[in-house]
């Protein structure tokens, strides 16, 4: 009986030795089961794009395509500078009756007006460029030409203080004075200011631009000054792009 009870307990005991080793599986939580069958996760949004980013590089793009000063223009047939006279304005004792253009001298034409910021911003530059010409050996003269509508606007900057120390300028009167010089300058219509036109010792227009200039500019000015551009072209010369004009420079 008693060998009888001890193998009866061992058959218990495996009994329960294999039921413990059968793997047993938990049960998923719900919380699990929620994340397992639901949608899957919305991708992170994209950060905004950086508007002072798209700026600089708008700005970096535009600059590569600057265009040179008077490029393919200067190899074209010349025009004759405009010979409609022009009133003048502030002391006027200070200018001669007719436009500085003539034999012995480059001479640079600016188109401004009182009311426009860049148009005086510029005017020291320009003035500083027909000292740099006189130390180069070169004579370029500037002449400010105004196209102000309002007199009284016009007279009030030239009495008082500018930036260039203006006294005096000459000035294109709303109407046919004015209509008749831009046409005859090849102008159409009323020009963006600031604008420029450049006229040649013979009296002949050599370029156009409309738009301010810059500092760098000078030394192209100071090439046409001396003859070195305007015979090879701008693929020849390797410069690149060129503006200011529409045909090619030769």
């Amino acid at each position: 009986m008693r060998r009888a009870g001890l193998a009866a307990s061992a058959v218990l005991v495996l009994a329960a030795c294999d039921e413990k080793s059968e793997p047993t599986t938990a049960p998923q939580a719900r919380s699990q089961a929620v994340v397992a069958s639901g949608p899957a996760p919305a991708p992170t949004p994209m950060a905004a794009p950086d508007p002072t980013a798209a700026a600089r590089a708008a700005e970096q793009a535009a600059a590569k395509q600057k265009q040179v000063i008077c490029a393919h223009q200067l190899g074209q047939p010349a025009k004759e500078a405009p010979k409609a006279s022009v009133s003048r304005a502030g002391q006027t004792s200070l200018l001669p009756e007719k436009l500085p253009i003539g034999p012995g001298h480059w001479t640079w034409v600016n188109l401004w007006a009182a009311w426009c910021v860049p148009c005086r911003e510029e005017m020291p530059r320009l003035v500083s460029w027909e000292q740099k010409a006189a130390t180069e050996q070169t004579t370029l003269k500037v002449a400010f030409v105004s196209i102000d509508d309002d007199a009284r606007q016009l007279e009030s900057l030239l009495a008082g203080a500018n930036p260039a120390g203006l006294k005096a300028s000459y000035w294109l009167k709303d109407g046919n004075e004015r209509a008749t010089w831009l046409k005859e300058a090849g102008l159409q219509g009323e020009p963006e200011l600031p604008a420029h036109v450049l006229v040649d010792p013979t009296g002949k227009i050599r370029c156009r631009q409309q738009g301010a200039i810059e500092d760098a500019d000078f030394g192209e000015v100071l090439k046409i000054l001396r003859g070195q551009r305007g015979r090879v072209s701008a693929e020849q010369k390797g410069d690149g792009l060129h503006g200011f004009g529409e045909s090619g420079e030769h």
